[in-house]
C-alpha cells in the first residue's frame, strides 16, 4: 500500500476572518480555562463555575445580599437563588435577615465554605497561572485587565 500523504485537508486552516474577532478568540481561550477549573475545582469538589464564583465573592463581600450579587456576576435573580440553594445545602453557606432591614436576606459562608473558598480560589489562581505561562507576569496582568475592561463595557449598556 501506498503511504498516506498529508494533503490539503489535512494542512491547518486559516482563521480568516474569526481571527479579527474577540468573542471568537474568547471561545478558544476559555476552552483551556474551563478544563483547568474542571481539573482544580469541578471534579475535585463538585463545584460548578457560577458555585465557585458567588462562594468567592460572597467571601470577599460579607454580609451582602442576593440581589447585589445576581448584579455582581450579571445573572438573573432565579439563577441566583437556584445556586445559593445548591450551596446552602452543601453546608456552605446560609442565608439571615439582614440585621438592617429584616425583610431582605445577606449571604454568609460557614467555616466550610470559607475554608472551601480559600483553598479552591488559591489552587484555581495558581494553575492559571502555569497554564498562562508563554505570557509574562506583566502580560498576565493586563490580559486580566483588558478583559475586566470589556466585562465593564459589556454592563455599561
Amino acid at each position: 500500500m501506498d503511504a498516506v500523504r498529508a494533503g490539503p485537508a489535512d494542512a491547518e486552516l486559516s482563521e480568516g476572518l474569526l481571527n479579527a474577532l474577540l468573542g471568537y478568540r474568547l471561545a478558544r481561550a476559555a476552552v483551556s480555562t474551563s478544563t483547568v477549573f474542571e481539573q482544580q475545582v469541578g471534579q475535585p469538589h463538585g463545584l460548578r463555575p457560577l458555585e465557585f464564583s458567588l462562594l468567592v465573592l460572597a467571601q470577599a463581600n460579607a454580609g451582602a445580599g442576593p440581589a447585589a450579587l445576581a448584579r455582581a456576576l450579571a445573572i438573573s435573580r432565579p439563577q441566583t437563588t437556584q445556586c445559593l440553594d445548591r450551596l446552602e445545602a452543601a453546608g456552605l453557606l446560609k442565608r439571615e435577615p439582614s440585621p438592617h432591614d429584616g425583610r431582605s436576606l445577606v449571604v454568609q459562608l460557614t467555616d466550610a465554605g470559607q475554608q472551601l473558598a480559600s483553598e479552591t480560589g488559591q489552587r484555581l489562581q495558581q494553575a492559571e497561572r502555569h497554564a498562562l505561562r508563554g505570557l509574562s507576569g506583566a502580560e498576565q496582568a493586563m490580559l486580566l485587565e483588558l478583559l475586566g475592561k470589556v466585562a465593564r463595557l459589556g454592563t455599561a449598556a
